[in-house]
Parts: structure tokens; sequence; C-alpha cells
């Protein structure tokens, strides 16, 4: 149900509007239609469904749609038309009743008066054709019905096609993000806080929060910008880890690397990469030594540094939610410059910059088609039985060098006094 369509960027304030009017008193009934639908979206084998199974980050977002349906259901939907009782707030009575693709089409008219963008309201049909798919599969009493010659699944995925192209032509129109920052500028904000960090007097341990600045810069301008689920998630020994160029010698020169090969690893860390071990460049892993060092040093308990540590973590040494990354994001970027980009629009800036190299011809075949591998929300690659770091790292490698060498380009014209390349 979803081929073809992707997800668009939802405004943040459209996000902060969706809360005001969801569904928070969650029946028992309801309960139970929700782990059934997260057990049937993520169990890898299930036969009662088509396709493979999903990421967990990508059902607690089809929940939430359901929960913004049945809020709005209850509280602000207009039912003077209506005959008899409304439907029982669950999936079974609304996304199951005969009349859902009018309560549909309803629901997008009033979030249109109310000025959401169909961005938002493409991603929301998308949902809602899943959750269609899925009650029309899992309720044995579930009638085809429709009107005009349209099933109700056709009229909802009419719907869909029409809210995405109405979503394709805003985005053509739509003004660009006033936190805009060229890729080469976001080059030289790394270097102006590295120069910061460097010039600043005391052990790394006394400028830890300009250290954390330089590490979290180069995680975003060294390498191709992921959204919010590779980087934000890094942990020494996991999916940060440290490897020997000589495996003999354990201790002598490496490199640190993302590590994305574990079978385990099945939430969107490694759908992102694919399985991936990429080696890091030479100036982020050096940041990231000498801050893992000031972090040890720093440390008043043993389980509060070391291996199993998260590489960017909160006070209570857990990872930070999707939305305190963000934050964090654009405050690291304020700091050092008058703009505060999110990681998302970091992404658009980096694919608008590997455009024009590529119109160039600075970037070749192989690094776009790496970059698109890389940047990718989810991938079909398949997990190996066999760990093979070498297979591994090819699948980014290209991008990952490509847009390392950029990074030296940059620091190299800075020392010579030239403007970034």
């Amino acid at each position: 149900a979803m081929a073809g369509y992707a997800e668009f960027e939802e405004s943040e304030a459209d996000v902060a509007q969706a809360r005001t009017y969801k569904l928070m008193a969650i029946s028992k009934p309801l309960a139970a239609e929700i782990e059934a639908f997260k057990a049937r979206r993520t169990q890898v084998i299930c036969r009662h469904r088509y396709g493979r199974a999903v990421q967990s980050t990508t059902v607690d977002s089809d929940i939430g749609v359901l929960l913004r349906v049945l809020g709005w259901m209850k509280t602000h939907r207009d039912r003077r038309d209506d005959h008899g009782d409304p439907p029982p707030l669950t999936m079974k009575g609304v996304i199951g009743s005969a009349d859902f693709a009018r309560y549909v089409e309803e629901y997008v008219e009033w979030l249109q008066a109310r000025e959401v963008k169909f961005s938002s309201i493409a991603n929301y049909t998308n949902s809602l054709v899943s959750l269609l798919t899925y009650v029309m599969s899992s309720d044995e009493k579930y009638e085809v019905t429709g009107e005009s010659g349209f099933t109700i699944y056709e009229q909802l995925c009419n719907i869909r096609r029409q809210a995405h192209s109405a979503a394709q032509q805003d985005r053509m129109y739509r003004r660009r993000d006033p936190n805009w920052i060229d890729w080469p500028r976001c080059q030289e904000i790394r270097m102006d806080a590295i120069d910061k960090y460097e010039k600043a007097k005391g052990a790394p341990v006394k400028r830890m929060k300009k250290l954390r600045d330089v590490v979290l810069l180069c995680s975003l301008t060294c390498l191709p910008p992921d959204r919010v689920g590779v980087v934000r998630l890094l942990r020494f020994g996991h999916t940060l880890r440290w490897i020997a160029d000589d495996e003999e010698d354990p201790d002598g020169p490496g490199a640190y690397f993302i590590d994305l090969t574990a079978r385990t690893s099945r939430h969107k860390t490694s759908r992102f990469y694919g399985p991936a071990m990429t080696r890091l460049p030479s100036t982020f892993g050096h940041y990231i030594t000498v801050y893992k060092t000031a972090r040890e040093s720093a440390a008043s308990y043993e389980f509060e540094s070391g291996e199993g540590a998260y590489l960017f973590e909160g006070r209570d040494g857990r990872p930070f939610s999707v939305s305190s990354w963000t934050t964090v994001v654009k405050e690291t970027f304020k700091r050092h410059s008058a703009l505060s980009p999110p990681p998302k629009l970091l992404r658009a800036i980096f694919i608008v910059w590997l455009r024009d190299q590529a119109h160039t011809n600075k970037a070749t075949p192989e690094i776009l088609k790496s970059c698109a591998t890389l940047m990718k929300h989810q991938l079909a690659t398949q997990e190996s039985d066999v760990y093979d770091k070498k297979t591994h790292e090819r699948l980014t490698k290209s991008a990952f060098d490509f847009t390392s060498s950029f990074a030296d380009q940059c620091a190299q014209a800075r020392l010579r006094g030239e403007p970034m390349p």
C-alpha cells in the first residue's frame, strides 16, 4: 500500500497542532487493537501480511495518525448531517466503517481549514491506507462496500494520490527555509568550532561543551548527514567501534567505524544505512577519542563511561530522544552561526550541494549511487550471515570518502586563506 509514496517532511507547526486534538483516553478495546496492529506490522514472518515487516517507528507514526483521527471524530467532527449514533472510537468502529472514506475526506478538509500543510496531510493518508489495509485483512466481518463505482479502499487511495500531488506542487513553490546554510558554509562552522575549542585554555574536561560541539558538528558535516537515527544512537563498542588496521596488533593504529552489521539491529538505524561497516574520517575519529577520554576523566562512576556508553547522551546517560536531538543540533549550530538548521534540513542542504557536484562532474555515478543508498529511508539490502567488513564497507565507502574529502579540501583552503571550494 505504501509503494511509490515517499514520506514528506512534516512541519513543526503541524506536529504541535496535532498534539492539541489527538485522542488521549484510550479504551481497552482500542488498546488491544493497537497492540495487535503493532504485532502484525512488525513481526518478521507473518502469513497475514503482504510484504516485509516495517520498523517500530513507522508503526508508531501510523498509530499517531489513528489517535489524531479518533480525537477529531470525538471533539471536532460536524455530525449534524449524520443519521444514528456515531461509531465507537476504535479501529474496527471508525476505520472499518462503511463511511470511513467520507470521514477521511471531511478530516482532510478540516485540516486544510486549519492551514495544515499538504506534506503533513499526505503523510497522514499514507498511514490511513495502512490502517485500512490492516482492518480489511484482520476483521473477518469486514464488508467491501463503496459508492459511485469506487470501493472504500479505492476512495482512500484517490484521496492519498491527490494529497501527494498537492504536496509535491507545494514543495515546488515553497520558500527556502530561513535556516538554510550552504554546505561549504557548514564546513566553515565546523572549523570555527574546532578553532574555538583548540584556542580555549584548560584541560579537555574543562572545555567539554566546546568539545562536544566539535564532535557533533563533525558527525553532521564530515559525513553525509543522516536524519536522526544513526549518529544520535552511536554507542561505543556496539554501533561505534574502534578497529585496528592490523588484526594481529590490536593496540596499533586504527580508526573508528560505524558498525551496522548486527542482525539484531532491526530498527531504522540499520535500515537507514543498510548493513554497513564504514570507517570514519580521521578528524572525526580524533575528536571522538579526545571526547571519550575527557568524559572518562570527568565520570564519577565506572558505568558513566567506557564501552556501552552513547557518544551523545543526556544527563541520565540515555540517548537523546528525536525531538531533544533536533533541539541539540539546532542549538549547536546557533552557537557557532546565526542560523539553526535541524537534521532534516541539513540533509536537504547536502543533497543540493551533491547535485551541484554532479552537474559539474565532480561527483561520479558511483558516488551518487553510494549517497543514494546511504541516505535512503529504507533499504532492501540483504543482511549477511557472515561478517565481512570489506563487503559491508563498500556499501557506503564512496559516499563517506567523497564527503570527507570535501571537508579536507575546505580545511586546506582555510589554512591557505582561500574561499571555500
